[in-house]
C-alpha cells in the first residue's frame, strides 16, 4: 500500500536587501534510535489500533546515520538546508493486526525515514546572540515494510509530504570560540480525513576557535503523529526519533 499525502506550501518572497554573503557547509554522523507505536487496518469499519514498534516490530535500537548541513547567510535573511537518512530492520511478535499480517505471528521489519529540512529565517540581533523567526518545509520519506518470517503475508506503508512548518532559530555567542544554536520547527493540520502533526529540535553546541573550520556536537528530535482514513484505509502512527550529532563543517 503506498499512502501519499501532500500539504500545499505557500511561495516565499525572497529578501534583496543583503549587507553580508557567507555559506556554512557541515557533514557528521547521527546516532538515533526510534520509538513509538503503529498501527494500520485495511479498510475503514475498524480502528486503527497502535502496537509498540519495539516489541511488535523489533524496532528501536540505535543506528548511525549520515548528516548534513548547508547554509547561506545574506545578512538579514538566512537560507539553510539539512538533511538525514535512517535505516532500522528487526524482528518481533505483533501484538496487534498489521494490515494483511496476522497478531501473534513473528515479523521481520524494514524501516526507512529521509529527512530534508529547508528553513528561511530573518536575523534579529539580540544582546548574546540572534533570534530569527521564519517557515521551513520538511520533506518526509518514510517507509515501513513489515512481512511474516514465511513470506506469505506482508504490508507496505509509504508515506511522502512535504510539511510547511512554523520555525525559529536561535544563536547565543556569550563564550568565545563557542557558539550554541537552537532550531525549533512545529506544523498541526487536518486535511479532509487526516489529523496529523510534526515537531523538530534540533540543538548543537559549535567550536568555532579553529576559523574557518568548526566543530559540532548535538542533540536532534523529530516526533510525527497521524491519524486517519488514507487511501480507504485506517493508520495511526506516534514514532520518535532522537539521538546525538557529531561533526564539524567550514564557513567561507
Amino acid at each position: 500500500m503506498r499512502i501519499r499525502l501532500t500539504v500545499g506550501l505557500s511561495a516565499l518572497a525572497l529578501c534583496t536587501s543583503c549587507y553580508q554573503f557567507e555559506i556554512t557547509a557541515q557533514g557528521g554522523y547521527a546516532q538515533l534510535a526510534l520509538d513509538g507505536d503503529l498501527g494500520y487496518v485495511n479498510g475503514t469499519s475498524q480502528t486503527a489500533v497502535q502496537q509498540d514498534i519495539q516489541s511488535g516490530f523489533g524496532l528501536g535500537d540505535d543506528q548511525g546515520s549520515p548528516y548534513a548541513r548547508v547554509a547561506m547567510d545574506f545578512g538579514v535573511p538566512v537560507l539553510a538546508a539539512s538533511g538525514f537518512l535512517f535505516e532500522d530492520e528487526g524482528r518481533g511478535v505483533l501484538q496487534q493486526n498489521f494490515g494483511n499480517v496476522t497478531a501473534g505471528l513473528t515479523v521481520l521489519s524494514d524501516f526507512e525515514l529521509k529527512s530534508a529540512k529547508v528553513s528561511y529565517t530573518f536575523d534579529i540581533p539580540i544582546v548574546i546572540g540572534t533570534i530569527a523567526p521564519g517557515v521551513a518545509v520538511n520533506f518526509v520519506d518514510l517507509s515501513i515494510f513489515v512481512r511474516d518470517t514465511l513470506g506469505v503475508a506482508s504490508e507496505d506503508v509509504q508515506l511522502q509530504a512535504p510539511l510547511p512548518m512554523a520555525y525559529l532559530r536561535g544563536e547565543i555567542d556569550a563564550i568565545p570560540f563557542f557558539q550554541l544554536v537552537g532550531e525549533v520547527g512545529y506544523i498541526k493540520v487536518d486535511v479532509e480525513d487526516v489529523e496529523a502533526s510534526m515537531l523538530d529540535v534540533e540543538a548543537l553546541v559549535e567550536f568555532t576557535g579553529l576559523e574557518p573550520l568548526n566543530l559540532f556536537v548535538g542533540y536532534r528530535s523529530i516526533r510525527l503523529q497521524g491519524e486517519g482514513e488514507i487511501d480507504s484505509d485506517n493508520v495511526d502512527i506516534d514514532i520518535g526519533l532522537g539521538g546525538f550529532l557529531v561533526g564539524g563543517g567550514i564557513r567561507f
